[in-house]
């Protein structure tokens, strides 16, 4: 299992920070060619927003998994422990309920664009390629919400304490 996180975890990384390597390089691409040869490229522009978009959304899955984030914690700092992790478990099952409600309407989105076969105006590139992030960064989501209710859950939630702590990590 833990051999599986790894890889799994090193491709999140790589994918959230690759794509938005490649973006940024293209917009960066694209300034250079705008200002100094005075020769911008729309399909530039257009995919350098595609992956852009792509390494934030699987970026969300990196920041969840790092506790990074955005939370307000000032009331849940004040909570004894066993509370905490009642709150921490209702909270990771919001979050997994969303993911999976981010799946499906991601699929629906996806097929819908396959069914009108819409492309995009610059580049006539496939939509529903390009909104596949939806449904995979739900399911990227709900891993790393199944994996924080996975440690909360069993065993009275002792690893979910000892990561708490700083003890496992």
């Amino acid at each position: 299992m833990k051999n599986i996180n790894k890889y799994y975890t090193a491709f999140e990384d790589y994918f959230s920070g690759g794509m938005l390597f490649l973006g940024l390089t293209m917009v960066f691409i694209n300034v250079v060619l705008r200002y100094f040869f005075n020769m911008p490229q729309s399909l530039l522009d257009e995919f350098s927003v595609y992956f852009v978009v792509w390494g934030t959304m699987a970026g969300l899955a990196v920041a969840l998994r790092n506790d990074h984030h955005i939370k307000v914690d000032m009331l849940y700092n004040f909570l004894p422990i066993n509370i905490k992790r009642f709150v921490s478990i209702f909270a990771n099952s919001l979050g997994l309920a969303f993911a999976i409600f981010f799946i499906y309407y991601g699929v629906e989105l996806v097929q819908t664009y396959i069914t009108y076969g819409q492309k995009s105006t610059d580049s006539q590139f496939p939509l529903w390629i390009v909104n596949l992030i939806m449904p995979a960064s739900g399911v990227m989501l709900g891993i790393r919400f199944i994996e924080k209710l996975y440690y909360l859950i069993p065993k009275g939630g002792s690893e979910w304490l000892k990561r708490d702590r700083g003890e496992e990590h």
